[in-house]
Order: structure tokens, then sequence, then C-alpha cells
């Protein structure tokens, strides 16, 4: 059908990359794995326009074939003038993008609006929605027919074996059967606590994940090859099934309803003279969007129109009830907790070894507990957890640098030279009391551990970097406290945030200034006044990763 041949064209001319996402305490959202393909629109020119100007738009990837199509007939003086280069991206990609604002496109139109506000809240310049819905899908259940489910609610479908959910940190696909769950039983206050009980195994499932999930075209590939069920917009389904069987999906919805994928138009431009331009644009986009003929594509490649009318023809799943939840923050805070459980711990762990380390705390030293305490965490976390470990003390690294790299981050499922990552980090946290001595590099250290982890940074994992220390900055050739802070504030992003998780090992530690150093980069402090309590505070210190 003609919607198979636009999905292949657009494979042909891209790939996937990388993107992340972070939703509240859960979010930010994410992030993120993205799909981007590039898309020049072939322009027909008329003699009207003294000038052409070019603007992109990224458009979540489903309706990017339609865009083209559309956007590539339309002539420049129907498009004010503008040249709109449109490209694929997934919706929590932008969103984390729009927070750094350098790559931020100028149009966007994500697959739900409820990814504006979110976005809003980050951005570096104004979000602004131009039209709120340019097309719309309700999110269906895909299978094989004789897999088909009969789930009578959205609850239900959310605890069908198996599920493929997708990364509701990532599409808004994935968040609707939680949001239709939550709408379903939004009268019940037990019903949000069931169905976040529900998200448990899914989200345990995601944090074990060592690829990105399948999306799309793929994911619905994997349903027909192996069964199963997986969530969709009933348009992809119609798009990737086809007349002779082979590649046929059937799609089916809860008699409760489901939600719509609503496709607005926002524009994103972050420069306040270059959004005024992207807007005038906008205007002339949502014209020729809303067009007859524009109308006549977006259902070739089928999508319903922003009102929600079933597709003509029988296909489909028919006339469907739109769930509305009226408090939009129990989806947050449900996101919230997904964050938690399903993205992974990425850490960097350094342990200060200055002279002090050696104070003897009852019948052993601080560094005999601390080393404790390492390995506990060490011990109990899963394979899932990524993990480095520094020492620092004063020149520790070698003339003017104060730390030394014992271990870099890695999976504790990694194996290198026949060991683990896992036991790697227990044989090196055991050798840092032979390097103890000096005073405490504590400023320097933090803002390397920080670049450190910064650079590396995985879009599926709360980043940190945890800095054990039982005193305050004694090296006088460092930065001072007032730059160290600056220097945090003014390089922490968005789009890729790091935070700096300090423990003070009893009263000897420069409290205020290690919650200072946790406070700018939305980390936690915690101070063991008792010695014996360094093990349960650091524990407690990794579960709570970006809780605060």
């Amino acid at each position: 059908m003609a919607g198979g041949r636009h999905s292949s064209a657009g494979q042909e001319r891209g790939g996937r990359s990388p993107g992340f996402y972070a939703v509240c305490a859960a979010v930010v959202l994410g992030l993120v794995a993205s799909v981007v393909v590039v898309v020049q629109a072939v322009r027909s020119w008329a003699d009207d326009c003294d000038q052409v100007t070019d603007y992109a738009l990224a458009a979540d990837p489903s309706i990017v074939p339609a865009l083209s199509s559309i956007l590539g007939e339309a002539k420049d003086t129907d498009l004010g003038c503008a040249n709109v280069a449109v490209s694929a991206a997934t919706s929590g990609d932008i969103a984390g993008r729009l927070g750094k604002g350098t790559d931020a496109p100028d149009l966007w139109i994500p697959d739900t609006g409820a990814w504006v506000g979110k976005a809003a809240l980050t951005a570096a310049g104004p979000v602004e929605v131009m039209t709120g819905s340019i097309a719309s899908s309700p999110v269906v259940l895909a299978s094989r027919e004789e897999d088909a489910p009969t789930s009578p609610t959205w609850l239900a479908a959310l605890q069908i074996k198996d599920i493929q959910l997708g990364n509701p940190l990532v599409t808004g696909v994935a968040q609707a059967p939680i949001n239709a769950a939550l709408a379903e039983g939004q009268a019940d206050p037990v019903s949000a606590g069931t169905v976040r009980a529900a998200l448990v195994p899914l989200a345990q499932e995601e944090s074990a994940r060592t690829a990105d999930e399948p999306i799309g075209e793929e994911m619905l590939q994997g349903v027909v090859d192996n069964g199963g069920v997986a969530v969709a917009t009933e348009q992809s389904v119609l798009e990737f099934s086809d007349g002779d069987g082979a590649r046929s999906l059937t799609a089916t919805v809860p008699p409760t309803g489901s939600n719509f994928m609503n496709f607005p138009l926002v524009v994103t431009s972050p420069a306040p003279d270059r959004h005024y331009r992207a807007t005038q644009v906008a205007r002339a986009v949502a014209a020729v969007l809303g067009g007859e003929d524009a109308r006549a594509v977006l259902a070739e490649n089928g999508f319903r129109g922003p009102d929600g009318s079933p597709p003509a023809g029988d296909r489909g799943v028919g006339r469907v009830t739109k769930l509305a939840l009226e408090d939009g923050s129990a989806l947050q805070d449900a996101l919230g907790g997904w964050a938690l459980m399903a993205l992974p711990i990425r850490t960097l762990v350094a342990i200060d070894v200055s002279g002090s380390m050696e104070t003897p705390a009852g019948n052993r030293s601080r560094m005999d507990l601390t080393v404790d305490a390492a390995l506990a965490g060490n011990a109990m976390f899963p394979d899932s957890v990524s993990a480095g470990l520094w020492a620092f003390s004063q020149g520790l690294g070698g003339g003017p640098q104060d730390y030394k790299e014992m271990v870099p981050i890695r999976r504790y499922d990694t194996v290198v030279d026949g060991l683990t990552q896992r036991q790697l980090m227990a044989q090196q946290a055991g050798k840092v009391d032979g390097l103890i001595g000096g005073g405490t590099g504590l400023y320097d250290t933090t803002l390397a551990a920080f670049r450190t982890v910064q650079e590396t940074y995985d879009p599926r994992a709360v980043n940190s970097v945890i800095i054990l220390t039982d005193g305050a900055n004694e090296d006088p050739d460092s930065i001072t406290k007032e730059q160290l802070l600056s220097i945090l504030q003014r390089e922490a992003d968005p789009a890729r945030p790091v935070i700096v998780v300090t423990i003070g090992i009893t009263g000897d530690a420069d409290a205020a200034t290690l919650a200072e150093i946790s406070r700018v980069t939305g980390g936690s402090s915690y101070v063991a006044k008792d010695p014996a309590d360094i093990a349960n505070v650091f524990v407690n210190a990794l579960a709570a990763r970006g809780r605060s």
C-alpha cells in the first residue's frame, strides 16, 4: 500500500541514533533511544519570494513520510517563503534537546501534546503550540489474529505476559496505556497504586535490558515473527500490514476506550527573533496541513483527522471512546516511579584517601568502615548497575592531579581479563587503604568526576557521582569552592543531567559545602556522624539516587 512505500523510503534515507529524557523525578525522562531520518523536501519554486529561508521541523517518525509528501508538494509561497526540512526523532529526544537549545528545531510535531508542557519546563526558549492537532490515532494492542487479547481494561492489558510496552520516557505511545489505566480508575483512590504496581515488572525488565527496545516497524515485525502483544497506534498497524497477509497484524482496544496520539504543531526555535519568524512559518504550515489534499495524504498513511473519527472503509478499530485523565499529576507520579525502577544506576564512586581517613573509629579506622560500605553496595546491586572507582587525595594522581582512577565505569556484568566488573570493583576497593596520605583534594576531584560522567553520559541510566570524604578541601592550588559551584551550575546540561551525591564521614566533614555541591547538581547530601553508619548511608544514597 502507499503507506508501506513511504516507510521503506524513509528507511533507505537514514538510520537510528541515541537520544534521553527525564521525567520529573522521573523524568527526565530518560531518556533516551532516538530514530533520526532526514528528509529534504523537493521544492516547487515560485517567483513571488525574493528570499527563501530554511527551517527545521522535527516530527515523530510515524508521521514523517506523510509530512514529507505534503510539504514537498507545497509551494514556497504557501509556506511563508520557507523551505521546511523534515527530520524524524522520538518525542523524548526532542524534549531533552530543547533543554540545551543549541540543536533545537524551529518547529516540532511530537506524538502527543503531553510532551509540550514537559519540554517547556526546561526549554532554553519559548515553547508555543500553534495548533493542537494535525492528525490523530488511537493507541491499540497489536498482535497476530490468533493471539488477539480480550483485555477488559488497560490495567488488565498492562498485565499481559511479556507485553511490549516500550519506554514511556521516550514515546507518548508507551505512556498511553499508563494514562488510560489511570483514567479508567480515577474515581477510585486506590487505583493509582494498583497501576503503579502493575508497572513494576515492566520497569524492572526495562532496567535489565542491554539494548534499546525496538520501536515502530521493527517492533511490529517482531510480533509477526514471534507472536505476543505490542502497544502501538492504529496508524502504525495499518501502515505496517499489507494486503497479502505476509505482514498482517490485528489491532484491538479494551471496551473502556483508549488514549489518542494527537500530533500538535509546536514552535520551538529558542532565539526570540528566529522564534517570531518561525511562528509565521508555522501558521503557513498549519494551513497547508489542514487543507483537503493534506488530509487525504494523512488518511492514506493511516491517520485519523483531529476529531478522531474512524477511517473510511472499515479500516482500523472503529469508533473509540477517548479516555481523559483529569489530574495530569497522576501520570507524572507514575512516570516518576517508572524512572526510579527502570533507569539503572550509573555512578562513579570517589573515595577520600587523605591521611585523616586513618583516624580510629572504634577498633577500626574510618577507611576500614568506608571500604566495608563500598563492598556492601557493590554486592547488593544487580548486573544492570554500571560503576567505576576513584581514590583521591592531594597530588595522588601525580603533579597537580588529586585523583587516581582505580576502575573505569562499566556494567557489573562486563568481563575484563577473566573478572567481572563487580569483582574488579571489590578487588580495587580493598586496595585503597594502601594509598592513604596527604590532604583532601575535594574540589578538583569533584569537578573532574562530574565532567567524566557527563562526557560518557548514558541516556538510559541515572548518571551520578558519589563522593565519600571525612574532611574539607585542603589543596591550596585547587579551584575555590565558589569556582566549583559556579562551574557545576554553568556546565549542568538538562539534556544530560549528572547529579553529585556527597557523603560526609563523621562530623569532621565539611557538611555545609558538601550540601552546596549536591544542591547545584540536583543531588543529595548525607552525613554519617557515627562511623558505624557509613555502610547504611552509602547504600541508601545509591538507592535514592535521583529522588532529591
